[in-house]
């Protein structure tokens, strides 16, 4: 495979889900609970119907700002990101597998994730990166074919030149192989992805380098 640009998406790729469980599951309901008065478990259900109602095909559905003005809160946004920070977890092979990459390829991140989270998120290995692509903050899309063309464009690059590495079918794989770019699918938590792209799936990041030369 011959690529000059490796492209990342975040959430199952690079980090795993426990930040996005404590902001949306935790901190959220939280705060609705103190502001309504209401239990816990009165504001989590809430929280989840409304979540279920917008739908995450919807861009809304990731953006922070959105809800705690829905919810009618009264908190900074960035205060409550950056509570968490701490409970960001990379996943152990992440920096090794990167710092070996970087030395050879231009290496991006594209992912739907408010540019507020992915700052964030991407803190620790951020230096590995020449670009990020936020689709959400950017765009005001989530990934689609159109959004990887007009990456490749801002890049100035062939779409065959660029591998996408991504753990969502639809956004994260089915949408970059549209617009042409070479795409891994990640499954690290044993989707069943292997019968549908046998040729595609791999488990780790470190399966990254198996694929391509890094010599």
């Amino acid at each position: 495979m011959e690529v000059d640009i490796i492209s990342f998406d975040i959430d199952g790729t690079l980090i795993d889900h426990n930040y996005n469980d404590l902001i949306w599951y935790q901190a959220l309901p939280e705060e609705l609970a103190k502001k309504e008065k209401i239990t816990f478990d009165q504001a989590l259900k809430t929280v989840k119907e409304e979540y279920d109602r917008v739908g995450e095909r919807d861009y809304r559905w990731y953006d922070i700002k959105y809800w705690i003005k829905f919810f009618q809160l009264d908190i900074d946004y960035n205060k409550l990101l950056h509570k968490y920070e701490q409970e960001v977890r990379i996943f152990p092979e992440v920096p090794l597998v990167l710092s070996e990459l970087v030395q050879k390829y231009h290496l991006i991140c594209v992912s739907a994730m408010p540019r507020e989270f992915m700052d964030i998120k991407l803190k620790r290995i951020r230096t590995y990166f020449q670009e990020t692509f936020s689709t959400l903050s950017d765009y005001k899309q989530l990934k689609n074919k159109e959004i990887f063309t007009q990456i490749d464009h801002t890049l100035k690059v062939e779409p065959q030149r660029i591998l996408h590495v991504g753990d969502h079918e639809q956004y994260g794989y089915r949408a970059a192989l549209e617009a042409g770019w070479n795409v891994l699918l990640i499954d690290r938590y044993c989707s069943g992805f292997q019968e549908k792209y046998p040729d595609s799936v791999i488990y780790s990041l470190s399966d990254i380098i198996n694929i391509i030369d890094i010599k």
